[in-house]
């Protein structure tokens, strides 16, 4: 799992997908599959998970209820995917440190009136904290035999 570290990271609320739009998200699971596909998804189920498949080119969530068409490469130790609906274009940068320890997501947003620029970045396996402050808390329920 990936924490959102928000005092190193720079970015414009409302600053998810990854920073295409859509809710704040501040937990990632990510899988690198064997395929070579990237699959990020978040802690709740209030936005898609997407998915990166270096060379191909697949439908990703630019908000609640918008997608686009984005094609992804590797380019060195990064992965760069970029895409197009309509006016907005996306181009994402998601590097590793050296040590594997901090995910860096850097994704510049244009459309016709403005470019965005956010920069997330998350720390490996930080601690999450009592599961009563999660985005979906915990609950205890009454264990009765019957």
């Amino acid at each position: 799992m990936w924490t959102l570290n928000r005092a190193a990271s720079q970015f414009t609320p409302p600053a998810f997908s990854g920073g295409r739009g859509g809710d704040d998200i501040d937990r990632l699971f990510i899988t690198h599959a064997a395929n070579g596909t990237l699959i990020i998804g978040t802690e709740t189920n209030g936005l898609k998970a997407w998915a990166y498949t270096p060379g191909r080119e697949l439908t990703i969530p630019v908000g609640r209820d918008t997608t686009m068409r984005a094609a992804s490469r590797w380019d060195g130790e990064r992965i760069v995917a970029e895409g197009r609906q309509g006016d907005m274009t996306m181009h994402e940068v998601m590097s590793l440190s050296p040590d594997g320890h901090t995910l860096t997501i850097e994704v510049m947003t244009t459309t016709p009136n403005d470019t965005i620029n956010n920069r997330l970045v998350y720390t490996l396996g930080q601690p999450v904290g009592a599961c009563e402050q999660w985005a979906m808390p915990c609950k205890e329920f009454p264990q009765e035999v019957r």
